[in-house]
């Protein structure tokens, strides 16, 4: 794919989100800014990355000539740099925390629609986000780069390694019947053979590699995208359903019912066997997830804690508190106890299937033990000044009887279920999520978060503020 290759055009500072760089491949995110994006982390880091600087792609159409620019930056300042190919995102996380530097750079848009690319980062097995890619488009901005000799570069094919650790981690007691689908992502190339040799009869649904993703966006917390692998499951009376998305590190599951088994239900499964295996241990979830999830992973013995929205928060929590294991709505889950802790569909996808063949209850069963509750799907609202628009609803409400926490924009837990509002750190829109007992009573706590975004969403701001863009919320889905 041939992008813009003018070396004079810094990219516009708003690809710099707060977890990754993402813009439209050719537009926003051009061969020339790629370039600048290397040789800022070059020159950012140069003197602290002790070894080589791991570096992939996804299978989007834009990728590898992206990765070609990246690679070119990250050597113009002197750091050697090893090309892992076309593989997954957890392979390249693999790859660095299995080496001295612990540093990766992927290029992928995650789940984003296929015209998307961008970058994520790990540095020294750290976490890399906020100020830190800031700091990057400061660099580009003040033209402060060093280009010095170039560094090494050399290939290498992490897949052998990962697929033998997997492999070797997990047991299956007994076979299961999977429907996989990969949405044309990448994973397609590894997941299906690693779920054959621990012993699955898989059934592949989209594993071909296709960088348009045709069949469906990489993207498996749209309920729409799972209809497909929905109906497969019913139809072959497989065990479960696995998706994973665009570049492989997320999951969702569909029962053998065709009941979506969303990622903060997945996480009381593993928290169960995982808790029971490491007591005490704290566990990390993002504030989307269900109320049920603290009850569980406090009743099986663990210490639930709470925190911001976001894989590289997330992450960094985890870290901070050792906890033993960790996870968001979105799909992102992480396993501290026999994997190194970065998130990674593909092996939460085999963590599944061993747990389920461990049980004596079929995995319908084993689904039907969890607790259940009246849920949204997450309710995205899109406006130009998102954290404002979160600050103004803070002033506006006092939830009388409420628990608020105000850790990552406004959470209310109401007896019998609970409200959040809170600002995307990605995209220009808010994102709301309700749960609760029943359908009366989430109607009740949407109408009270609702009545107040209202009328903030019709009024004119201060002078000073951005608009909002006005978004209807007639529709307020009630059912998961």
């Amino acid at each position: 794919m041939s992008l813009n290759t003018n070396r004079d055009d810094p990219p516009p500072g708003e690809i710099f989100k707060m977890y990754d760089i993402r813009g439209v491949a050719g537009e926003s995110l051009t061969r020339s800014g790629m370039y600048q994006i290397g040789l800022a982390f070059g020159s950012e880091y140069r003197s602290t990355i002790v070894g080589e600087v791991f570096i992939a792609c996804d299978a989007r159409l834009s990728s590898p000539v992206l990765k070609e620019e990246l690679i070119r930056g990250v050597r113009s300042a002197g750091c050697d740099v090893v090309d892992l190919g076309i593989i997954p995102t957890p392979l390249v996380y693999f790859a660095a925390w299995n080496s001295p530097s612990g540093t990766g750079l992927m290029v992928t848009a995650s789940h984003n629609p296929a015209e998307y690319n961008g970058v994520k980062i790990v540095l020294a097995r750290e976490s890399f986000h906020g100020e830190s890619i800031q700091r990057l488009y400061q660099r580009i901005n003040s033209a402060n780069l060093t280009a010095t000799a170039f560094g090494q570069l050399s290939s290498r094919s992490v897949v052998e390694a990962y697929h033998r650790s997997v492999v070797q981690n997990i047991q299956l007691k007994r076979p299961l019947k999977v429907v996989l689908d990969c949405a044309n992502g990448i994973a397609g190339a590894i997941a299906p053979q690693i779920l054959r040799d621990l012993g699955c009869e898989v059934i592949e649904l989209y594993c071909d590699v296709d960088g348009t993703f045709p069949n469906h966006p990489g993207d498996p917390t749209r309920v729409e995208n799972l209809q497909d692998l929905i109906a497969a499951v019913t139809d072959t009376r497989s065990d479960v359903g696995l998706a994973i998305d665009g570049d492989g590190d997320r999951l969702v599951a569909v029962s053998q019912d065709g009941e979506i088994i969303w990622p903060d239900r997945l996480m009381i499964l593993f928290a169960r066997d995982i808790v029971a295996q490491n007591p005490g241990r704290p566990v990390v979830f993002d504030v989307k997830c269900m109320r049920a999830l603290a009850d569980e992973i406090t009743f099986a013995g663990g210490e639930p804690v709470m925190w911001k929205t976001g894989h590289s928060f997330i992450r960094e929590k985890i870290a901070h508190c050792d906890a033993v294991f960790g996870g968001e709505l979105s799909g992102h889950l992480y396993f501290r106890d026999r994997w190194p802790g970065f998130d990674d569909g593909i092996y939460a996808s085999a963590r599944l299937c061993e747990l389920l063949g461990a049980s004596s209850l079929s995995a319908r069963e084993v689904f039907q033990t969890l607790p259940e509750s009246v849920a949204t799907p997450e309710i995205r609202i899109a406006c130009n000044a998102p954290h404002a628009l979160v600050d103004r609803f803070k002033q506006c409400v006092a939830f009388e009887g409420a628990e608020v926490c105000d850790l990552d924009g406004i959470r209310a837990t109401f007896q019998g279920g609970f409200g959040l509002l809170r600002a995307s750190n990605t995209a220009d829109e808010v994102v709301l999520r309700f749960d609760a007992d029943s359908k009366v009573i989430l109607r009740q706590i949407q109408d009270r978060f609702y009545q107040v975004l209202d009328d903030l969403l019709n009024t004119q701001p201060e002078a000073g503020e951005s608009t909002s863009n006005q978004s209807s919320t007639s529709t307020r889905p009630i059912d998961r």
